[in-house]
């Protein structure tokens, strides 16, 4: 990482990191939830979330790829992930992507910070004031969409890297 870069980086970890307290957990006082719902109540669940549940991680992925007239393996070969993760991810619209596999894409379609949050949010997740997160969160509002790039930053911040064994971009032998 050339030095101004990591000048600029330092400067915006300074600025927008802080601790995270840990909370005790506290015991609820609701009441314990139904074992069993009536038919007709899982009907109307069923029916609600019809109307309320947007687009899948699956289907905004084809989409932006759509709309960005890129192939396919464009997109995944710039994101790093094994083409047999993609095509199963693309394949099975309920796919649950991993945070690691979701923030690749992101980059790979050179989505702007607020596109990229709403992507993450369709695979359930979010961008939080964790070191690791703000470094992403960096990248992604410079645009610099290297996800070589963003590893060796995480290196030099001692972060997990996208891609580490336990955050794998490849499927599972």
């Amino acid at each position: 990482m050339d030095r101004k870069l990591k000048m600029r980086l330092d400067a915006y970890l300074a600025e927008n990191l802080f601790e995270e307290e840990i909370f005790a957990a506290k015991k609820s006082d609701a009441p314990p939830p139904m074992a069993c719902l009536s038919l007709v109540s899982r009907i109307k669940l069923d029916k609600f979330f019809e109307q309320n549940v947007g687009e899948t991680f699956s289907e905004m992925l084809v989409r932006l790829i759509d709309e960005s007239g890129e192939k396919n393996s464009d997109v995944y070969n710039r994101a790093k992930i094994d083409r047999r993760l993609f095509h199963r991810i693309i394949s099975n619209k309920n796919y649950q992507p991993k945070k690691d596999t979701a923030v690749a894409l992101s980059m790979a379609l050179k989505l702007g910070l607020d596109k990229a949050k709403d992507f993450l949010a369709a695979a359930g997740f979010t961008l939080s004031k964790s070191k690791r997160d703000l470094i992403i969160s960096f990248f992604i509002e410079n645009e610099i969409f290297d996800v070589d790039e963003l590893n060796d930053c995480l290196y030099e911040h001692n972060q997990n890297l996208l891609g580490d064994k336990k955050n794998s971009l490849s499927p599972p032998d």
